[in-house]
This record gives structure tokens, C-alpha cells and sequence, in this order.
């Protein structure tokens, strides 16, 4: 048994080809493994939106840069493209500089592919993305009483609010002309904002696992109506809208890749134990 003494000794060239290829190869094939939608948090941020009438508005927040992406980025996704399915219109905002062109990046790539099927996705029509304005969370409380002042009349891309139709619906933020907030944040600033500028709001969050047990002390309290938690949100959120995508994919590599590391604790362990047993003899 002089092999199972060799197991603690692994080539770590092999521990890493073996892992490479466990996370390569379910993004590039998926494998489906089982995911399962909770219905505490990812459900209710679902059915906002399907109870939701073609026309209403609906205001999200990209609250996070680069380094997030791979968690929020498929929530955004999934989120924006079921808003779009539904007729809900959508005007984006963004408390992070980092991450406002990312986040209208990710948007034009979900309306593009939704024009190709044939969905309206229109921008200035469907969505406006805002994007990133200075003054802090102050700039947030004069939004609700002046929207086209405190944007200094502009979107992200530099176009005149005039020019845009659906932001003629939109002159102030308040609850008549918003049927809710989605937040997608990272750090601060982020939900904060929302839970004390706008307590009053149906607010919904998109958030990074890390930062998710703090979110569901939140989510519990009722201040935040619903919660995409993490990689697995997005996943789940693609699920139920019968288009899974990124985060599904991701989701198969993540699980690979922590199988592979409890195999490797297994094996470490065995050979450990089969060393100190020849000593012992």
C-alpha cells in the first residue's frame, strides 16, 4: 500500500491541470447539476417584477465595479432582461464611477440580443441608463424632488433628457413614478442609501455573498423586500425565467471546483494516516 502513503505528496501541477480543467469545462459544457431556488430570497425579487403592468418604471442601481462582476453581473443581466420581456421599463442609475460603464456594458449586450429575437429593448424608449452623477448620497434625496435637476438633464452618454422619451414619465423619483428599487451593490456606498433616503420603497437587492448575512438581518427586518444572493441568486433568478445562462454555468464550475478540493482533502488525509500507521509498524 505504498501508493496510499503518496497521497499527501501530490504533483501540485496536477492538483492545478485537474482543477483548470473542472472549471473550464462545465463554462464550456454545462453539466446542469441541481440548483435550488430559495424562496425566501430570490422568488419574491422574481415575482415583483411579473406582478408588475407593461409601462410601469422600475429604477436599478449598479453599485459595484469590476471586481464584482462575476457575482452581480449575471443578477443584472437576468433582472434587466426580464424586465424587458415584461414591458417593464427601466432607468438605471449608478452610485459607483468604477462601475457605471460596466454596468450600461452589460445592459447593451442583454438589449442587443433582445432586439435580435425580436423584443423591444429600445434605448430612451425601454431604458435610460443614467449612469454615475457626483454629490454623494445628498444628490440621491434631491433626486426625488427634482430628477432632471440633479442629473443636470443628461444621461451617461451625454444625451438630453428631451431627447428621451421615457424620461418624460420620469421628472421626479418618488412612488407614483417608480414601482420600486433593485439595487446591485458591493460596498459603500450601497444599500444604506436606499434604506435611509428611501425607507418607504419597495427595495429589492442584488448582492455578494460576502455581504449577504448582513443583507438578510435587513431582509428579515422588512426593509428590503427581496435578495439575490451571490452567484447562486443569479442562477436561480436565470431559472425562473427559463433562460439559464452565465450564472448557471458559473455555478457548475463552482461546484467542480469545491469538489475537487474536498477529493483532495480525502486523499490527504488517507495518505497522512497511511504514513503515520508504517511509522507506528
Amino acid at each position: 500500500m505504498k501508493w496510499l502513503e503518496k497521497l499527501d505528496t501530490i504533483d501540485p501541477r496536477w492538483v492545478y491541470i485537474i482543477m483548470a480543467v473542472s472549471l473550464v469545462f462545465p463554462v464550456l459544457k454545462p453539466i446542469g447539476l441541481a440548483i435550488t431556488i430559495d424562496e425566501t430570497t430570490t422568488v419574491p425579487v422574481f415575482n415583483w417584477i411579473e406582478s408588475l403592468q407593461p409601462g410601469d418604471i422600475v429604477v436599478g442601481d449598479v453599485a459595484f465595479s469590476g471586481g464584482s462582476e462575476g457575482e452581480l453581473g449575471p443578477q443584472l443581466q437576468s433582472w434587466f432582461r426580464h424586465c424587458m420581456i415584461k414591458g417593464v421599463k427601466v432607468i438605471m442609475v449608478a452610485q459607483w464611477n468604477t462601475g457605471e460603464r460596466l454596468g450600461y456594458t452589460l445592459l447593451e449586450q442583454v438589449a442587443n440580443e433582445l432586439e435580435a429575437e425580436g423584443i423591444s429593448a429600445e434605448y430612451g424608449v425601454d431604458w435610460v441608463y443614467v449612469g454615475y452623477k457626483p454629490g454623494g448620497t445628498t444628490l440621491w434625496r434631491q433626486m426625488q424632488l427634482d430628477f432632471w435637476g440633479a442629473c443636470a438633464e443628461t444621461d451617461m452618454l451625454g444625451n438630453s433628457f428631451q431627447d428621451l422619451p421615457l424620461m418624460h414619465r420620469f421628472k421626479k423619483w418618488d412612488k407614483e413614478s417608480s414601482k420600486g428599487i433593485m439595487a446591485f451593490v458591493s460596498g459603500s456606498p450601497g444599500l444604506p442609501t436606499y434604506t435611509t433616503y428611501f425607507p418607504d420603497y419597495e427595495i429589492y437587492v442584488g448582492n455578494v455573498a460576502v455581504q449577504v448575512p448582513g443583507a438578510m438581518n435587513t431582509l428579515r427586518a422588512g426593509q428590503i423586500k427581496g435578495l439575490l444572493a451571490g452567484l447562486p441568486g443569479g442562477a436561480q433568478y436565470e431559472l425562473l425565467l427559463n433562460r439559464p445562462g452565465r450564472a448557471v454555468k458559473l455555478m457548475d464550475a463552482q461546484s467542480m471546483g469545491h469538489l475537487w478540493i474536498m477529493v483532495l482533502v480525502v486523499l490527504g488525509n488517507i495518505g497522512f494516516y497511511m504514513k503515520s500507521r508504517a511509522r507506528d509498524e
